[in-house]
């Protein structure tokens, strides 16, 4: 088998990421993510003043309540592809390319086929599963050609999240952007295209990102099976063989759930969020979206926590990686607190986009949840990339203990009190404030046990 060598670019990128200045090893990481991050907002955000503008409040809420089940499924690829990509990172970092290209297979089959064999499941049972959900009989009636084609979605999702795990293992953030921005100006093209011009409704708008995510996954496939790639994946990649894909399903499975289980816990406060009406639930998720943007750039740098510190891991550069995470988490909170601050003042200006002035118990319900969300900002990106320098350890236990804590110790069980106490709508609010807040002081306290146990034990054959 001829030997991978990296082109000079690559190379230089390489060593950048193993003995750059980590400051600007972070921010040339995560730039480009963080824009990816905000046109995929943006495109959300474009959805839903679609939806609220030119379809109608119950469709709102629909919308709301079939992404979050979405969510849910989207946990299963995007797990495999978020252990996958520790594993090829380790190998990218160490100069085993082979063995990189050869977990990028295996990743890629294990996302890919769970992802199918789920969606079908999904779509076979539609009907019973919303109703299990408890969501009303106007969003099974009207909902129903959204949700079947959004599942559809998951599966290119998947394949897609295993590529841009795979470029971002390779600090190979640039790409990802540019096959992203051009997915979305697709998407928002056609979902303007048939609700503006051709006044259709919501299935229309998750056809508009069935096919955005097809074009991506297209171009994506190119890159993908590249030769021209140093860990393109090649055909005798595509087993399932012992050896990698058991590991990859064991170091997944904690994330799998985790992420599963915050998903399925939205879904559940959701449910019960159905007993305040459609106008509550449609408010409680346009406050949950309104600080989306800098909720989402504050969030990316957990992607760039497990590439960078499982890169640098690979390279035997055990401080490095603990000092990834320390910037990591500083720029997000210094973002996540400037857009809070700056929604917090423009609050009154942007709430428009979301409803119209027709509704004014909405926008009154809106601004009484957003209160307490704002602040999930802040934790929750701190939540995430606690949880990334875990994931880069392959300890991604700390993932599925984070979530259940958040969703099933706090947040469903404040809800349910709440409203057996029968506290109004902003009660959502309430109950999101205290479960993020509460699980990222929870996760300092891990990282920093983390830290003292490996600063006086070592880590694999690395001391500190």
């Amino acid at each position: 088998m001829a030997t991978t060598t990296l082109t000079l670019h690559e190379e230089r990128r390489r060593n950048f990421i193993q003995n750059g200045d980590l400051w600007k090893v972070v921010l040339f990481i995560t730039a480009p993510l963080a824009v990816y991050a905000l046109f995929n907002y943006l495109y959300g955000f474009f959805d839903i003043f679609l939806v609220s503008h030119y379809i109608g409040t119950d469709q709102v809420a629909s919308v709301m309540f079939i992404d979050d089940i979405k969510a849910t499924i989207m946990a299963i690829g995007g797990g495999i592809a978020a252990g996958g990509t520790v594993f090829i990172a380790r190998h990218y970092g160490a100069g085993d390319y082979e063995e990189a290209r050869r977990h990028a297979g295996a990743t890629l089959v294990l996302a890919v086929g769970l992802s199918v064999t789920i969606a079908l499941l999904g779509m076979a049972f539609a009907q019973p599963l919303l109703k299990l959900l408890n969501a009303p009989d106007a969003i099974i009636t009207e909902g129903l050609g959204y949700y079947l084609l959004q599942m559809a979605s998951t599966v290119l999702i998947a394949f897609n999240a295993v590529y841009m795990g795979t470029e971002r293992a390779k600090g190979n953030t640039k790409m990802i952007l540019i096959l992203n921005i051009a997915a979305m100006i697709v998407k928002i093209g056609l979902s303007a295209l048939f609700v503006l011009a051709l006044g259709l409704g919501t299935t229309y708008v998750a056809l508009a990102t069935l096919l955005a995510q097809g074009m991506l996954s297209a171009l994506a496939f190119f890159v993908v099976f590249s030769r021209k790639n140093s860990i393109g994946v090649r055909l005798e990649d595509l087993t399932i063989r012992k050896r990698y894909a058991l590991p990859i399903l064991l170091l997944s499975l904690p994330v799998i759930a985790g992420r599963f289980l915050f998903s399925f816990g939205r879904v559940i406060v959701n449910s019960l969020a159905t007993r305040y009406g459609l106008t509550a639930l449609a408010a409680f998720g346009i406050a949950m979206r309104l600080g989306g943007g800098p909720g989402a750039i504050a969030s990316i740098f957990e992607e760039t926590t497990v590439s960078v510190a499982s890169q640098n891991l690979g390279g035997k550069k055990l401080k490095r990686a603990f000092q990834t995470y320390g910037i990591a988490n500083l720029y997000a909170i210094l973002i996540a607190f400037t857009g809070m601050i700056l929604l917090v003042l423009s609050i009154d200006a942007v709430i428009p986009w979301f409803t119209t002035e027709a509704n004014p118990e909405l926008v009154s319900l809106i601004t009484q949840i957003f209160r307490y969300e704002k602040f999930s900002m802040i934790s929750s990106s701190t939540i995430a990339i606690v949880a990334a320098l875990f994931v880069s350890f392959k300890n991604t236990k700390v993932t599925f203990i984070l979530n259940t804590i958040r969703v099933f110790a706090l947040r469903v069980p404040f809800l349910i009190l709440f409203l057996a106490l029968d506290i109004g709508p902003v009660a959502l609010g309430y109950a999101m404030f205290i479960s993020n807040t509460t699980t990222a002081v929870i996760a300092l306290v891990m990282i920093a046990v983390h830290y003292h146990k490996v600063r006086t034990f070592g880590y694999l054959d690395m001391r500190m």
